[in-house]
């Protein structure tokens, strides 16, 4: 009883941030859902959605490299708020469009221009917020709630939409999106205090202190062996997998399923659920060793369910269950990750560092969304058509084959490199060194 007292003693500050910003994503995730159904069901092509995503990640990759000095410079709390507000407006601006029938698939690729702009803004923001209110021994926990509440997220918002499209249409569901972010700026003004103690020293803002701000988020990343290593291993991976499950997982549940939203609902719950399950396992047994190993070992095992097993189903049962199993180890491996990036980091850089870590990552996600819906669209779809007589027993035939065929190409190569990455000795190596090398 004691241990539960001083967790939530060391943790308050974090959990009202975390309970705020949850109900937020609750919202945002539920407006999401309807307008990506919306947008296949008016263009009925996998490249919109694509795009959609691509305007989404880019902008966000950019921006999140520019204003990363401003963000390690400034007050945290007030630059989420703000964010948030800005967000707020946009989600107004598409309420408007859908009330007076006027959106059009040109507006939603605006919006998500705008609203990845200020998502840059709150997203680093908050990451180092969090470093800043939680204890060390606590890191790995405070991911897993991350997790927890992504995977709620999951569950929760992909069933609501799909109930409240029928009685509510777009337009209501876009109303809670508004009210949960209100909350959330609320709870963040009213309940969470965030320490400035760590900044020190802020020299004079001109032209060349901003540069060499820039260029100290590279060479901060740069100067950690195990970091640049994981932030390169992991570029080339997202890449691989972004050609399908990142741009491509709606688009084939819907085209397989005859355009049933409760299936895609279900999908997505499935996913949710999954992501829970790991989150409780990842918060209950944090792991203590071996954590290079344990990421690509889970990364492994993720493809191999989410994506290969996945793209050889043509039930329900079978998709909710594959990514079920698959998304259970997402939050290893993301607690994992990021624990290393919190830690050797000093957090007076950690915008910075946290930026160059996305952009990279990110780098290859937009354009292997980008070929991923092209190739579902003008090469895979058109050839399962008419497929060749294996493929087509394998994977089916017709709308949603083609796209079956990229998960499962996007599997096996992710599953092979992650065997290669995780016996990968100079990787272990910089693991124990960087081990070795932080505070106790």
């Amino acid at each position: 009883m004691n241990n539960i007292r001083i967790f939530f003693a060391e943790m308050k500050n974090f959990l009202a941030l975390w309970l705020g910003q949850s109900v937020s994503s609750l919202g945002t995730t539920m407006t999401g859902f309807a307008i990506s159904i919306w947008a296949f069901e008016q263009t009925g092509s996998a490249l919109v959605l694509s795009v959609s995503a691509l305007l989404v990640m880019l902008p966000k990759m950019i921006t999140g490299i520019l204003v990363s000095p401003f963000i390690d410079r400034n007050d945290k709390k007030r630059i989420m708020i703000y964010a948030d507000i800005g967000t707020g407006l946009c989600t107004i601006i598409l309420f408007l469009l859908l009330r007076f029938a006027a959106l059009e698939i040109w507006h939603i690729f605006s919006i998500n221009v705008i609203t990845s702009v200020f998502g840059s803004f709150q997203n680093l923001a908050s990451d180092v917020a969090i470093s800043a209110v939680v204890p060390k021994n606590h890191f790995i926990r405070a991911n897993s709630l991350q997790s927890l509440s992504s995977g709620i997220t999951q569950v929760v918002a992909p069933a609501l939409s799909a109930v409240l499209l029928g009685f509510m249409g777009i337009i209501g569901i876009i109303i809670i999106d508004i009210i949960t972010m209100t909350f959330a700026c609320v709870s963040l003004a009213v309940f969470v205090k965030i320490p400035m103690s760590y900044l020190k020293y802020k020299p004079k803002f001109n032209v060349k202190n901003y540069l060499n701000d820039l260029q100290s988020g590279f060479k901060t990343v740069c100067a950690s062996a195990l970091l640049f290593r994981l932030m390169f291993f992991m570029a080339i991976l997202n890449f691989i997998t972004s050609m399908a499950s990142y741009g491509l997982l709606t688009p084939m549940i819907l085209a397989k399923s005859g355009n049933n939203e409760v299936a895609l609902a279900v999908a997505n719950s499935a996913i949710g659920i999954g992501n829970m399950v790991g989150a409780f396992f990842v918060f209950l047994v944090p792991t203590q060793t071996k954590k290079i190993r344990m990421i690509f070992l889970c990364y492994f095992l993720s493809v191999t369910f989410a994506d290969v097993l996945f793209s050889l189903g043509n039930s329900l049962a079978f998709w909710a269950v594959a990514l079920f199993i698959g998304y259970t180890f997402v939050p290893v491996i993301t607690a994992n990750t990021t624990y290393f990036w919190r830690t050797i980091i000093p957090i007076e850089k950690q915008s910075r560092a946290f930026a160059v870590r996305y952009a990279i990552q990110s780098a290859t996600i937009p354009i292997g969304v980008l070929v991923g819906g092209v190739l579902a669209d003008f090469v895979f779809e058109p050839f399962m058509e008419q497929p060749p007589y294996l493929l087509g027993r394998i994977f089916g035939e017709g709308e949603g084959a083609g796209t079956a065929v990229m998960f499962f190409i996007s599997g096996i190569l992710c599953a092979v490199l992650c065997i290669v990455f995780m016996f990968n000795r100079t990787m272990q190596k910089a693991e124990r060194e960087a081990e070795i090398a932080l505070p106790q």
